[in-house]
């Protein structure tokens, strides 16, 4: 489904963001009851094109005075279309089992609470045609971090699952990358900072990404299909899975690969003799040239596309040198 924030080529599906919060961090307090973590929480806020789905693990207690039982809440579904909300509220102990109608209203009032002032808060809405979603979702996430008075966010992981529509290609020379049409894409992106600083100038750290398939091609030939890499801030890559392609794939595998670089041929004047490499040695330095030789394309390909999504500069969120500035 295509979102008016991305270009049209990207299918996406869901995206997460992550945040870990304190022991015992009061979300939302309402008379003689607490909304609040017992231990180090993740929380994690799901969109997807018909909910909004914030959940805890472990789960939030709701902390009631003795003798009243204890209650846990799981997760909270908000249906984007008729404004129904789910809470996953159950009894954690105590005495007297009393009050979970009243403790998933609470549940409730939070999520209305995480989704007012944005449009969000008036079903029926639709966030792939919301042109400010970025402005919606940072008000979610400023609603998030006031309405408990708790210690401010610091940090989150943002997670992806992606279609591609069209065909993705970068190169330099006749070295380069492409991602065909129809790939999917399953990306997690460690991003610093406060909230503050997360709203208005990302600074993404690490980016995982598992993809179906991203062919690798060198001196115009396809010779590795990526299935799982690292990009670190500056453009910095580690192939963490990869599968040997054309004459490489029918030959001896990952072995054959380290023939068809030459840079591992006679690096640094020393030659590497794959038939005097264990497995694991060749399939290291094998890995190793792969990332530099898909850096220099990957670099290119952010400069040229920057501002692909609304409201961002892909070169500062990824801290991608200026151009003229040479890539190691």
């Amino acid at each position: 489904m295509t979102w008016r924030f991305l270009p049209p080529w990207l299918d996406l599906e869901s995206v997460s963001i992550s945040f870990d919060l304190p022991a015992r961090t009061v979300l939302k307090r309402t008379g003689v009851a607490a909304l609040s973590t017992s231990s180090a929480t993740a929380l994690r806020l799901t969109l997807a094109p018909t909910l909004l789905r914030v959940a805890f693990e472990p789960y939030l207690v709701i902390d009631l005075p003795p003798p009243l039982g204890d209650m846990g809440l799981q997760q909270v579904e908000y249906d984007l279309r008729s404004g129904a909300m789910t809470p996953n509220v159950f009894y954690t102990g105590g005495l007297v089992r009393v009050g979970k109608d009243s403790a998933e209203d609470e549940a409730r009032a939070f999520m209305r609470g995480l989704v007012t002032s944005t449009p969000m808060a008036i079903p029926p809405y639709d966030p792939t045609s919301d042109p400010d979603l970025v402005v919606t979702v940072r008000q979610v996430l400023l609603n998030l971090e006031s309405d408990g008075g708790g210690p401010a966010v610091r940090g989150a992981r943002v997670s992806a699952r992606l279609t591609l529509r069209e065909a993705l290609a970068g190169a330099v020379g006749p070295d380069g990358f492409r991602i065909p049409a129809g790939a999917t894409i399953a990306a997690s992106v460690d991003v610093e900072g406060t909230r503050q600083e997360i709203e208005t100038a990302p600074r993404v750290q690490r980016i995982e990404v598992d993809c179906s398939s991203a062919v690798l091609h060198k001196h115009g030939v396809d010779q590795a299909d990526l299935r799982r890499f690292v990009v670190r801030r500056g453009g910095e890559i580690a192939v963490e899975r990869v599968e040997p392609l054309g004459a490489a794939g029918q030959a001896a595998g990952v072995e054959s690969l380290v023939r068809l670089f030459s840079a591992l041929a006679a690096g640094g004047g020393v030659a590497f003799d794959p038939q005097r490499l264990g497995p694991s040695a060749v399939d290291g330095l094998v890995k190793e040239e792969i990332a530099r030789a898909l850096r220099p394309a990957l670099v290119e390909w952010v400069r040229q596309n920057a501002e692909i999504i609304v409201g961002m500069d892909l070169r500062q969120v990824l801290g991608i040198p200026e151009e003229g500035d040479g890539v190691a």
